[in-house]
């Protein structure tokens, strides 16, 4: 019989393997087509699957692991705050501006990860692992995208300006943390630092070509 941790371990990578064929799909079809809608959606359950069961995973007995927290909880935050704005951007066309507690618990999950995270990388360095240094960067930038959260929330910024390019850099950050957590995993290579890099770089000039094809330049500005 599996044990509990071998059917998390599944529902990870099986989530995680969908949420990353079908992410790539929707990056890469039509935006706004029947394709780009089903891919998305599935890359989005897929990605809540593998991130909730990597939140869980890295905290039993004898498997703790500080980066599969580290992106579980990361790539939770920017899938739905990312796949949230979408039903939002909806309301807003209905003439509908009121938020939800969803809304405000979204929010609220990526600041206080954030401030976690950034906790977590100060105390593994001052321990001499410098592997901290890695939730320290995505609790910055858990922290930044709450921040904007909260502007909107507050209605400080627009949703019409605010839901495309946010929509588009938080779908493709959740991706690039997973490929580069896929590729870590997976691969061993020297330098091993490549594996960290190679995908922040090729997933922020997607992201910086997104946003310069389908996002007015003043709207662009607030990501």
């Amino acid at each position: 019989m599996p044990s509990f941790f071998q059917i998390l371990l599944g529902f990870h990578i099986a989530g995680g393997f969908a949420g990353l064929l079908c992410g790539t799909i929707s990056a890469a079809s039509k935006k706004g087509s029947n394709l780009h809608k089903t891919a998305g959606k599935i890359f989005f359950w897929g990605m809540l699957m593998a991130s909730v069961a990597a939140l869980i995973l890295s905290n039993l007995p004898e498997h703790h692991n500080i980066f599969l927290f580290a992106v579980g909880g990361f790539t939770l935050y920017m899938i739905c705050s990312g796949y949230r704005i979408v039903f939002l951007k909806r309301l807003f066309k209905t003439g509908s501006t009121s938020f939800t507690v969803l809304d405000y618990l979204i929010s609220l999950f990526g600041l206080c990860f954030g401030f976690f995270l950034v906790y977590l990388s100060i105390s593994n360095i001052y321990e001499g692992n410098n592997f901290g240094i890695v939730p320290g960067l995505f609790g910055i930038v858990c922290m930044n995208y709450a921040r904007m959260d909260f502007k909107m929330l507050f209605q400080k910024l627009s949703i019409k300006e605010f839901w495309m390019p946010n929509h588009i850099s938080r779908m493709m950050g959740a991706m690039i943390a997973s490929y580069t957590a896929f590729l870590v995993v997976n691969l061993k290579i020297q330098p091993a630092w490549v594996l960290w890099v190679l995908p922040t770089l090729i997933g922020s000039g997607l992201i910086s070509y997104f946003l310069r094809k389908f996002v007015p330049r003043k709207s662009a500005k607030s990501v």
